[in-house]
């Protein structure tokens, strides 16, 4: 595959070429439902009178914007982060070639979380009329929003704290993720409100054994406690009757074909009072029951250079691990991105709620192939 290039942008311009040379490494996390961080480590001098040279705070202030880039060798860029300076964290040290300075970024969502406020009720609206209305109070970063509706119209709904925690207590009762994405032009996010996507976003195969194999390893480890029946009861103010609810992870529809746990065994929970908005209890619990059913977590890095594709969180994709249970559709969580002058490396933590119908036959014809696979009592596939 033709080698990847990456670029920085420090508000309206490039990084020189002297810049990019200084960048001993960036690191981008991108992880649901948390701020997006990039850490740029950029190497510093002294010079002959004892003074630093090179300190990235010269040419970038407080909250300056930076955004990086990647091209992982198909010609076109792909953002990975865009938001502003928060932070420059030194390393010194008076050898030389020791001293290193790490600008860290984070997306556009640490604007909507640095003023704490309590809004007028909002009355009789959606949760998604609510996110559209708050994203639309940083249109100066927020350029677009890309929003599903939600149906329920609680009478009032107060927000105490910062927009974003609210749109995230909002999202949670809701069934929906609120964050914001790079957008495709510099100094411009989409803030969104969106749930888990139902289908696949067409990212190639992650393959962990035989042909076409670009997983260096995988670990999948299975939660002792998750997945769970959400019952919900709440008490109606109108006529006094009380309203039930009930859903799984199996009722909402699995990615794969068995559930983690037959339904006898599958745990009961009980959707918390303070969860359960009013009168009407069934996004808030189907919101729970989502949340919890995610019992297989996966976590593994992609080989250098054998992956035609950038990875980010909330979207599937479908892994190869062999004939084993725990192939199938994940729902990427987290990807770190690791570049260097010289490499590459994308490291993938996702989760799925079931695992894949496996018959003997199956696994005899894989081991005959020459496939090995062993299972250890973690759930670690080697």
């Amino acid at each position: 595959m033709p080698t990847p290039r990456f670029r920085v942008w420090f508000g309206s311009r490039a990084a020189s070429e002297e810049e990019l040379r200084r960048i001993e490494e960036i690191e981008v996390t991108q992880e649901m439902d948390a701020f997006w961080e990039a850490r740029l480590r950029m190497a510093l001098c002294l010079d002959p009178r004892g003074s630093w040279m090179h300190w990235p705070g010269d040419a970038a202030g407080p909250f300056s914007r930076v955004r990086v880039e990647l091209d992982i060798g198909t010609g076109r860029f792909v953002p990975l982060i865009d938001g502003p300076l928060a932070a420059v964290d030194a390393g010194l040290d008076s050898q030389p070639g020791r001293s290193n300075a790490t600008m860290v970024v984070r997306d556009d969502s640490a604007f909507l979380d640095r003023d704490e406020g309590v809004d007028p009720p909002f009355e009789g609206r959606t949760a998604s009329q609510i996110a559209e209305e708050l994203f639309g109070r940083f249109d100066d970063v927020i350029r677009s929003t890309r929003i599903l509706a939600t149906r329920r119209r609680p009478e009032m709904t107060a927000r105490r704290g910062t927009v974003l925690q609210f749109l995230r207590e909002l999202g949670r009762a809701s069934d929906r993720h609120a964050y914001v994405l790079p957008g495709e032009n510099r100094g411009e996010s989409i803030g969104c409100f969106l749930p888990d996507p139902e289908g696949p976003a067409g990212l190639p195969a992650l393959v962990l054994v035989g042909a076409g194999r670009n997983l260096v390893s995988a670990t999948v480890t299975q939660d002792p406690q998750g997945g769970e029946l959400t019952q919900a009861r709440v008490l109606r103010v109108d006529d006094q009757g009380v309203t039930t609810f009930e859903t799984s992870a199996a009722d909402l529809g699995l990615m794969r074909n068995l559930p983690a746990r037959p339904a006898d065994l599958t745990p009961r929970r009980l959707l918390h009072p303070a969860d359960t908005p009013r009168d009407d209890p069934d996004e808030a619990a189907t919101a729970q029951a989502r949340r919890g059913g995610y019992v297989y977590t996966l976590s593994s890095k992609v080989v250098p250079g054998c992956y035609p594709a950038v990875l980010t969180p909330y979207q599937k994709v479908r892994v190869d691990a062999g004939a084993t249970p725990y192939s199938g559709y994940y729902l990427i969580t987290q990807v770190v991105h690791r570049i260097t002058p010289s490499l590459y490396v994308q490291e993938v933590e996702a989760k799925a709620d079931s695992v894949t119908e496996l018959s003997g036959a199956a696994v005899a014809e894989a081991l005959g192939g020459g496939l090995r696979l062993a299972v250890s009592t973690g759930g670690g596939i080697f």
